[in-house]
């Protein structure tokens, strides 16, 4: 079984507010690499906004990891 890493960029500024998702291409083989990575993926995302956008739209992520059914 394979898992798919899901990712939104939130806005908590006025209630959650979320873009449309981000789904990654590469297939992990565990919920826990999926999720190991939905966390990372997510530092590298604060880190480009940055500092000041982040804080000021008080943005956030929500991730998921689904079963690839694909693959099952």
């Amino acid at each position: 079984m394979k898992y798919m890493l899901i990712i939104w960029v939130c806005s908590f500024l006025n209630g959650p507010q979320c873009s449309i998702p981000i789904k990654y291409p590469t297939p992990y083989n565990s919920w826990y690499e999926c999720s190991r990575a939905a966390h990372l993926e997510s530092l590298k995302m604060m880190s480009t906004f940055g500092f000041k956008y982040v804080n000021d739209n008080r943005l956030g992520t929500k991730y998921t990891c689904r079963l690839d059914l694909n693959s099952v």
